[in-house]
């Protein structure tokens, strides 16, 4: 168990199980309101997926954009959300990415090793955006005034 700078309570055992027992995941960030969702179900016709997605209010949305999106599917058998409270870099140096990876195949198929790039890129850049946004108070008010 870990403590983040917030004083949440973080189980990376617990994340992993998820990891390794969800065959769809959703993880949601502290800085940002984009989610990393990945849908590990694969077939002949269809690789797993992992993407950045807007978020939704309800497990119920998140469903009925899965079915429009991988309609071959169906409801997954197992879903879980959770929230990552540390940086996308400790994401990757404690691990979870790379559990991420063996559970979408990403060292045979190469189409989820391009798409895990891709979403994560896509996730460091978005971190990077809201950290420079509070450090220039842009989208954010400040609770003392400079008088």
């Amino acid at each position: 168990m870990l403590f983040t700078e917030n004083g949440l309570l973080i189980d990376l055992d617990e994340v992993r199980k998820a990891v390794n027992a969800c065959d769809v995941f959703t993880i949601g960030f502290r800085l940002f309101p984009q989610r990393l969702i990945i849908d590990t179900r694969l077939s002949e016709q269809e690789g797993p997926m992992v993407e950045l997605v807007e978020a939704v209010g309800t497990v119920e949305e998140r469903f009925f954009w899965l079915g429009k999106r991988r309609p071959s599917f169906g409801v997954p058998e197992q879903f879980t959300f959770f929230v990552w409270p540390h940086s996308i870099r400790f994401l990757n140096d404690c691990g979870i990415v790379e559990h991420i990876r063996e559970r979408v195949h990403a060292s045979e198929r190469e189409d989820a090793a391009r798409q895990v790039d891709s979403a994560l890129a896509q996730v460091e850049g978005l971190e990077r955006q809201a950290i420079q946004e509070a450090l220039t108070g842009k989208n954010y008010h400040t609770l003392w005034s400079t008088n």
